[in-house]
């Protein structure tokens, strides 16, 4: 319990990445295709996606109980924006290809995310 004390923040954003995935399995359709964006855009809901989250999100949250030494907390905090930014420019790709050119609220609060990420990525202590 000491451990995840000290990386709370990369737990919860493991559970985050992992409550994704979940969403996705459950969700049979969670980003629909609007007519004027590529095909690719409803695909990456879908169960190979969706359980690549989940095997992140469970891999990120069972590290922080143990202590994060620099390699391993480099890989978590790469796969995380990895995972994170990629969302960001589908949902974003999505929403501009929408009849309406607004950001939704899924594509602002991917964005925050990715950089909360950023922000604890560069400013957390550097074990």
């Amino acid at each position: 319990m000491k451990y995840l004390r000290q990386n709370h923040f990369w737990f919860l954003t493991g559970a985050e990445t992992f409550t994704l995935g979940l969403i996705f399995i459950f969700t049979g359709n969670f980003i629909d295709r609007p007519p004027n964006a590529p095909d690719f855009i409803a695909s990456v809901d879908d169960p190979p996606f969706a359980i690549a989250l989940l095997i992140i999100g469970l891999y990120v949250m069972f590290s922080c109980f143990d202590y994060l030494h620099k390699s391993n907390k480099d890989l978590i905090v790469f796969i995380l924006l990895f995972v994170w930014t990629f969302y960001l420019i589908i949902f974003s790709i999505h929403d501009f290809s929408a009849p309406v050119l607004m950001p939704k609220f899924t594509t602002l609060f991917i964005f925050f995310i990715d950089i909360r990420i950023l922000l604890e990525a560069f400013w957390s202590n550097p074990d």
